[in-house]
């Protein structure tokens, strides 16, 4: 009887650290975020980057999605490629998105007066 107890006991104890694990287990439908990003005058090495409207440059490293929020008016893979999403400036509603293939670069100029507020790395 001493044994049946210990054995439900410790079956116990492992459905409880597995319900554990799993809880705290990352989602894997969440968006990975990039980091780190930081304001330059230029594109570095490697590095996705979107190009603010007064000549500074965002530099976004590793890969995943990163929060914008601001107009842009160029874009630059300086590696991998990524997409920048959009949305309507004035009422906030979903536009679109622009894809930056790898090592090249892209005038978001259609894109005035549009809000970018996402951007993805994808590696």
């Amino acid at each position: 009887m001493q044994s049946i107890k210990r054995f439900m006991a410790r079956t116990a104890m492992a459905v409880a650290l597995a319900a554990a694990a799993l809880s705290a287990a990352p989602n894997s439908a969440s968006a990975v975020e990039a980091h780190p990003q930081f304001w330059n005058y230029k594109c570095d090495d490697g590095r996705a980057c979107v190009y603010h409207t007064d000549g500074n440059v965002w530099n976004i490293e590793g890969c995943g999605v990163s929060g914008l929020n601001d107009h842009y008016n160029y874009a630059k893979a300086h590696g991998n490629s990524f997409r920048i999403w959009f949305k309507d400036a004035r009422n906030g509603a979903p536009w679109g998105f622009v894809d930056v293939p790898a090592w090249t670069e892209v005038s978001l100029a259609s894109e005035v007066g549009k809000l970018a507020y996402r951007v993805q790395v994808f590696c």
